[in-house]
């Protein structure tokens, strides 16, 4: 019963909930086939880094009380990791090539990836106050236990893809 209401209050406003969940296959998959190995590994590092740098840049800006607006932390979000992203690709990554993973473990990983992108960026929003989400997007993607499970998931997926070589 619990879930159906779930469901159900999903279905009455389902424009962000279809759209993060959207984002998430939709991104994926690109990444997954356009991307690499060293994209993939570009954006995941990027993002826990991103993560990590932006909370230590919120924290800065609260303590000398600098307000920039509503989107302060999400825009800092993205800055960081487009500036980590374009570092790590074409620096550290950079001499890899085009190598690849094979088909299911580049699907894998990026899926995995996003996971974390998406539940990261559901967290920033949601210490913002900017979005309200379902009740089943938030247990999948936006919750203290998702966003968890999602960091915890890219690494353990190295480890397995490393493994099945």
């Amino acid at each position: 019963m619990k879930y159906l209401a779930q469901v159900m209050e999903t279905a009455g406003n389902p424009a962000a909930d279809v759209l993060i969940i959207t984002f998430f296959f939709a991104a994926g998959f690109l990444l997954g086939t356009l991307g690499g190995k060293s994209k993939l590994l570009s954006f995941m590092l990027g993002t826990y880094l991103g993560l990590f740098i932006s909370q230590l840049v919120f924290r800065i800006l609260d303590e000398y009380k600098i307000a920039i607006g509503q989107y302060r932390n999400l825009v800092i979000f993205f800055v960081v990791l487009a500036i980590l992203f374009f570092f790590l690709d074409r620096g550290l990554f950079g001499g890899m090539g085009r190598v690849s993973y094979r088909w299911w473990q580049a699907f894998a990983m990026s899926f995995l990836s996003v996971g974390l992108f998406v539940a990261g960026t559901l967290n920033l929003i949601k210490l913002s106050g900017i979005l309200e989400i379902s009740p089943i997007t938030r247990s999948l993607f936006a919750g203290s236990t998702a966003y968890l499970v999602w960091a915890i998931l890219p690494v353990v997926g190295l480890f397995i893809v490393s493994r099945s070589r």
